[in-house]
């Protein structure tokens, strides 16, 4: 027997709940309330029956398209903008039909709240927790490592703008950059950034610092195509020329104590080939010293270019509502830039090869 649970009586027009009394036509097998099809006296579906043709029950409505939706629900938890008819939040995953006491941060420290910003959407406008009440699974405050906010309180203030209005324009791993900002600020206690250590002026592309990231990424870039012109214009032929002057072979593997001497002694006597063998490590080094100072100077970078962002925002004095929105629009990452920088890495790497 087919669920009708949910399906309305063509009589009474009320959905069939379990556990009702139901009967079927006979000829088209529509289901109606026994106590409804005794009052109708016959199936109200004489053109199904005419036609020979079955009763069907109603197509389930279609799911909403929330790609197309205006995205007017700010999520409680992590700040983020989501479709209207979404019930969580497809960052985080945190309610969106939840009371604001449902989100508490758990991990907030009271003494530390100053009074919110006069552009936040929400009295709480960043409480920082999970879908589950009480911030937790079962009630239970919820684990630090799970908090969008790392452990600061929605309302600590970074410069003079609060976590929770910070992390709307960081959105992307603010559990990392939100203590360190604090640590900075209030500690003057610094992070190594391995992530701008490894791609420097990429990484600051991707945090959309263009101006700083585009210089940096310029000087890498000069570099590394100086380093690959000076080796395979210069260093390689000359070391194989030198190779084959102290009677090796270019495609050996070691050289002998006595084949090292004669080396080191004809490059004494020409210190300008010396140079021209250690160019190429002196370009690596500078690339490397200049990761260095990005990996150090890193979360430092970020937050003045994030607390300089919202200073600006401010002062064009926008609407609370399109205010958020400017905040996630100016903030977050660059994506289709990093793989920009990354095809013309490859094409710097490969182009040699073919010349």
């Amino acid at each position: 027997m087919l669920d009708y649970t949910g399906i309305k009586c063509p009589v009474c027009e009320k959905p069939f709940q379990a556990g009702d009394d139901i009967v079927v036509c006979p000829q088209c097998g529509a289901p109606y309330h026994r106590e409804c099809y005794e009052k109708e006296g016959k199936c109200k579906f004489d053109e199904l029956h005419q036609q020979g043709k079955n009763w069907e029950p109603p197509a389930a409505p279609k799911k909403p398209d929330v790609s197309a939706e205006i995205k007017d629900q700010e999520c409680p938890n992590c700040g983020k903008l989501n479709a209207h008819s979404a019930l969580f939040c497809d960052q985080c995953g945190a309610s969106l039909s939840g009371k604001p006491a449902e989100h508490q941060n758990q991990n907030a420290n009271p003494a530390s709240a100053s009074q919110h910003s006069p552009y936040a959407g929400n009295p709480t406008p960043f409480p920082g927790s999970s879908p589950f009440p009480g911030g937790g699974m079962g009630g239970a405050p919820m684990p630090f490592a799970l908090d969008p906010l790392g452990g600061v309180g929605p309302d600590e203030l970074i410069d003079d703008i609060p976590a929770a209005e910070m992390a709307k324009l960081i959105q992307t791993n603010t559990a990392y950059y939100l203590p360190a900002f604090r640590n900075l600020k209030n500690y003057k206690r610094n992070r190594f950034n391995f992530c701008a250590f490894l791609f420097s002026g990429g990484w600051m592309i991707y945090r959309k610092q263009y101006k700083l990231g585009a210089v940096i990424t310029a000087i890498v870039f000069a570099l590394f195509i100086a380093y690959t012109y000076i080796s395979t214009v210069y260093t390689l032929p000359l070391l194989n020329d030198l190779l084959i002057q102290v009677g090796v072979d270019p495609q050996a593997t070691g050289l002998s104590n006595e084949q090292m001497m004669a080396l080191t002694e004809l490059l004494s006597e020409n210190p300008q080939q010396m140079f021209m063998l250690l160019l190429p490590t002196l370009f690596l080094g500078a690339i490397l010293i200049i990761m260095i100072i990005i990996g150090i100077c890193g979360n430092r970078l970020y937050m003045n270019h994030c607390i300089k962002t919202i200073h600006t925002l401010r002062e064009e004095n926008p609407p609370a509502a399109e205010y958020n929105v400017q905040l996630q629009t100016r903030g977050n990452v660059n994506v289709p830039a990093v793989i920009c920088l990354l095809i013309c890495y490859m094409i710097i790497t490969w182009l040699p090869r073919f010349l």
